[in-house]
């Protein structure tokens, strides 16, 4: 049985427990951006609004320019890509505030990602130091009476998928 398991360092856990592993097991390391997510989303064919990536704000203007295009001129968001929540509420190191705008010209999206992009933001969920922002995404604005959250998260405890709505 002992074979089975591997020891994780020597040190004994209150109750005198030996800290142990099954010999195999995966820790599990996913984060994706939202655009990553919506990218799977359209490859597999589930509607998403439309959506662009910019790394620069120039590239940033010239999506918002393409959606506005293909999409009569409605009105665009430009949403930080990182890895924490509360993006909207966060404040960049600049003192800029808010990692998620509405806009409604191409230039002024060229403008919101020139304010975040090469800086880092600060929100309840990455510390004082805040995160790097190196993209944007820019989408076109949904008109909404409501909102839902839905989420599938790992469970560590139970070494498992939970499911978050």
């Amino acid at each position: 049985m002992l074979g089975m398991w591997r020891m994780v360092g020597r040190t004994v856990v209150g109750g005198g427990k030996v800290t142990a592993r099954k010999v195999g097991e995966q820790k599990r390391f996913l984060n994706l951006h939202e655009y990553q997510s919506k990218g799977l989303m359209d490859k597999f064919k589930v509607n998403t609004q439309p959506w662009r990536l910019a790394r620069t704000a120039d590239a940033a203007r010239v999506a918002a320019a393409e959606l506005q295009e293909e999409n009569g001129g409605k009105d665009l968001v430009v949403k930080a890509q990182v890895h924490a929540g509360g993006r909207g509420k966060g404040v960049f190191d600049t003192g800029f505030k808010g990692g998620v705008h509405l806009c409604k010209e191409p230039a002024e999206a060229g403008r919101l990602a020139g304010e975040m992009i090469s800086h880092r933001l600060i929100t309840k969920q990455t510390g004082k130091d805040g995160v790097p922002v190196n993209s944007v995404m820019v989408l076109e604005s949904l008109d909404f009476s409501g909102e839902s959250y839905f989420a599938i998260l790992m469970d560590r405890e139970h070494n498992g998928p939970v499911m978050v709505g």
